[in-house]
């Protein structure tokens, strides 16, 4: 069976020189990281240091291991690594009485889903509504914990514009209406070209289409708010502004239409076959 520990993954540093606190999780001499951030609704926490505010995990620590006093907020951190350590153990025991061999994918799998119905629990006591600057805030997090510094910067340039635009925004709340009025305030008000609107476009309509790949929307939202209507809302939009040339449209895994969705594009709409809509 697997064995699992909490340690801070020094392999990869962030931009300002941390380095993120992930599971390990180890299998027939095999091991992959589980950055625990990625596994939590609630992203205020930071669950990330420098060495020197670590304490690698020793024999009697069943492999936990833990932020020093000198970090901030170390007990609240401190028991949150713990819990998501023992739920780790927990899924290991349950494959193992049930006789279920085990798998990397489906073991980070079923951790998450742990998350997954803990955030719909508190989305149904609450009115449902999600900001849309809470949600950016929850992927950037995530961009960085991946080490995808690049990308985090430009998510954060498009919230902090988004920020002076209407700070106060739900998901709920985006429609053609919002779109149009954000695409005029950019070009009129802050003069931004084709190009700048499209990239920032382009982002909005990423973030969306993940907040609805991840069930982010009350459900008395999903006929009014779902797959096609945002498909259509950023379609009608995107297809107003002038397309590159042929040359610099390239199609990449991560780009495409997907269940249904229309994902972050080049700045044009492409076809499976990549040919122009």
């Amino acid at each position: 069976m697997a064995t699992i520990a909490v340690v801070l993954k020094t392999k990869q540093k962030l931009s300002n020189g941390e380095f993120a606190v992930a599971l390990r999780v180890t299998h027939d001499r095999h091991s992959r990281f589980i950055v625990i951030n990625t596994l939590l609704t609630d992203q205020s926490l930071k669950l990330r240091c420098r060495t020197e505010e670590w304490k690698p995990a020793e024999a009697e620590d069943n492999g936990l291991g833990r932020f020093r006093k000198t970090f901030k907020g170390y007990k609240e951190c401190n028991a949150i690594l713990e819990t998501k350590l023992a739920e780790a153990h927990k899924i290991l025991r349950r494959y193992e009485s049930e006789g279920i061999a085990f798998d990397f994918i489906q073991f980070e799998t079923d951790l998450k889903r742990k998350e997954e119905a803990i955030l719909k629990k508190e989305t149904n006591k609450s009115t449902g509504e999600i900001s849309l600057q809470d949600n950016y805030t929850q992927q950037i997090q995530i961009l960085e914990e991946q080490g995808r510094v690049g990308l985090a910067g430009l998510y954060l340039e498009v919230q902090l514009i988004l920020k002076k635009f209407k700070p106060d925004i739900w998901l709920s709340d985006i429609n053609i209406r919002f779109l149009e009025s954000f695409e005029y305030w950019m070009r009129n008000q802050r003069g931004n070209k084709d190009t700048t609107i499209s990239v920032k476009m382009r982002n909005l309509q990423r973030v969306i289409n993940q907040a609805i790949d991840d069930k982010l929307f009350n459900p008395e939202y999903g006929e009014t708010y779902g797959v096609n209507l945002y498909k259509d809302l950023f379609g009608t939009l995107l297809k107003s502004l002038p397309p590159p040339t042929k040359a610099i449209v390239l199609l990449d895994p991560d780009i495409g239409i997907e269940k249904g969705v229309l994902k972050l594009l080049t700045s044009v709409h492409l076809s499976l076959d990549g040919s122009y809509l």
